[in-house]
């Protein structure tokens, strides 16, 4: 399977708690009562806001100067389902009116891999995530060569005497053509800026901070990157993980929507189609009385 990931931030002229009512309430919503997402296109969709109160002397990247707020994770069983995302008609006429973030984004896709694990490991909570840039002179093959061959055992090592990371993953650039996302929310996003992703969960902020002020855990970090990674251009989130629905994980799957269930309310509704829905005339509750009293009579 892939993962298609977008990290994004709050619109210039609004605010960063609009922005998060909006993606965590509205957004979902929507997600959850469009056929075409749930199950038949993102098998597993999370969410991830930004922690505040973090600052770069607790990181071992520094933060971006574009301020990322926000981090999506799509999980797709192939490149086609990207393209279908943007183009099915449920999707396109409910989600393309939500305009809730910023035009700006990194837009990525990739395989991953699971690197080190703690038992009994639960979704959920702090990230700590890195977007490595490779140094000018590598190739991408070489890159993910040296970041899954070199640094992945590299730092399941480390992580395993620190109980402090409960899971480690690697994601692994794929290319993407910028093309399918034209006229889309996604046009104007960044695509190819990093070669690869890290995900660490952590016990808390408290654990991200030790990664970096502990002089032999930073050390054997940067020691290990420095053969691949560039450390100018990366950069780091920290961010709170939230499972909006996973029908895929064996240990945390999630019951399906009922917009999947043919008998239910949700599907109906969905049966009359949303072409100008939100120009359909709703009755006041005045005219309903009226209309109740004419058929007594």
């Amino acid at each position: 399977m892939m993962k298609f990931t977008l990290a994004s931030r709050h619109k210039d002229e609004g605010t960063r708690e609009r922005f998060f009512y909006e993606w965590s309430m509205i957004h979902v919503a929507l997600m959850l009562t469009t056929p075409s997402v749930p199950y038949k296109l993102f098998k597993r969709y999370v969410q991830h806001y930004g922690v505040q109160g973090v600052t770069n002397d607790m990181l071992i990247h520094p933060f971006s100067g574009e301020g990322w707020e926000s981090f999506a994770d799509h999980l797709v069983n192939k490149y086609e389902d990207v393209i279908a995302s943007v183009r099915e008609l449920d999707y396109v006429q409910r989600m393309q009116p939500h305009s809730f973030g910023s035009h700006r984004f990194i837009t990525s896709l990739s395989t991953y891999c699971t690197v080190y694990e703690q038992e009994g490991f639960k979704s959920g909570g702090i990230k700590l995530l890195h977007f490595l840039k490779k140094k000018p002179e590598l190739s991408v093959e070489e890159f993910n060569r040296r970041f899954k061959e070199q640094h992945a055992p590299a730092l399941a090592k480390l992580f395993k005497s620190k109980p402090l990371v409960r899971k480690y993953v690697q994601d692994y650039s794929l290319e993407l053509d910028p093309a399918i996302f034209k006229g889309t929310l996604f046009e104007f996003g960044s695509i190819g800026l990093y070669a690869g992703i890290e995900e660490i969960w952590l016990d808390g902020v408290d654990a991200v901070a030790r990664l970096r002020k502990e002089p032999e855990t930073y050390d054997a970090i940067r020691k290990s990157e420095e053969s691949f990674v560039d450390p100018e251009g990366s950069i780091s989130m920290v961010v709170n993980e939230r499972v909006v629905y996973d029908f895929v994980s064996p240990t945390e799957r999630t019951p399906l929507p009922a917009i999947l269930d043919p008998n239910s309310l949700e599907a109906a509704i969905d049966r009359q189609g949303y072409a100008d829905f939100d120009k359909r005339t709703i009755p006041s509750p005045a005219a309903l009385l009226d209309k109740s009293a004419e058929q007594k009579s």
